[in-house]
């Protein structure tokens, strides 16, 4: 009867033991053939993204200068603080994209519920949901007069309610033009970012002070002008003699 007891589960480990080999088979296969964009995908299901603007645009490639993603009503798609967006990734990262002067841009693949073939959002722009933000621009720039902060609505420059004060830091993200009226400015404003424009008479990029230049431009004109009278009088003298 042992002998018996002892053949029927030894029958009956081999019958459990079987599928189940099998189903750790199949599982070891499924992890070896999944994706990357899949692992990737699975990993960081709990993982989402943030604009840390105070509002942004999407930009049909990496790049400030490409067209807007408009909206239905052909207006500018506006991402707002703390609006939640979903990223193309690479290695469980935000894939980089570089315009010509190298800023990082990230291709966002929804916004909204709404998937997107072809966005992209200045990469300064965005940061994990839920972390405070942990890096800020190189500032390149300062504030040399109290002025308020400019926003574009649609092709109108409206005036905000937010004050920068004189002396305060900013980030110039498409350098600095003095053909241009408002000049693009992102700043630190407690825990976010914080993008419009200010005048560009209130603006004082880095480097050497425009002071300075003009100075030296006098000073040299001055220089020419000395000469200039030197020669002539000389010329004078030796037609006298």
């Amino acid at each position: 009867m042992k002998k018996f007891a002892d053949v029927f589960l030894c029958i009956q480990n081999k019958i459990y033991v079987k599928p189940l080999l099998i189903l750790l088979t199949v599982f070891f296969l499924f992890c070896m053939f999944l994706s990357p964009g899949q692992y990737a995908l699975a990993e960081n299901s709990s993982t989402y993204y943030i604009c840390t603007a105070n509002f942004c645009y999407l930009y049909e490639e990496p790049a400030f200068t490409s067209q807007k993603i408009l909206e239905e009503n052909g207006e500018p798609l506006r991402i707002s603080h703390k609006d939640k967006l979903s990223l193309e990734l690479t290695n469980s990262i935000p894939t980089e994209y570089n315009d010509e002067y190298g800023m990082i841009f990230y291709k966002v693949e929804s916004y909204a519920g709404n998937p997107l073939p072809s966005a992209y959002i200045f990469s300064d722009f965005v940061a994990v949901g839920g972390n405070e933000i942990e890096t800020y621009p190189a500032y390149n720039a300062s504030i040399n007069a109290d002025t308020k902060l400019y926003l574009l609505n649609g092709e109108v420059m409206e005036e905000s309610e937010i004050e920068i004060e004189k002396g305060e830091r900013v980030y110039l993200y498409e350098g600095y033009n003095n053909e241009l009226d408002y000049i693009p400015i992102a700043y630190q404003r407690g825990n976010s970012l914080q993008y419009g424009y200010v005048l560009k008479d209130v603006v004082a990029p880095d480097g050497v002070n425009p002071f300075i230049i003009y100075a030296v431009t006098i000073a040299i004109a001055c220089i020419g002008i000395i000469i200039a009278l030197l020669f002539m009088k000389n010329k004078k003298k030796k037609k006298v003699t």
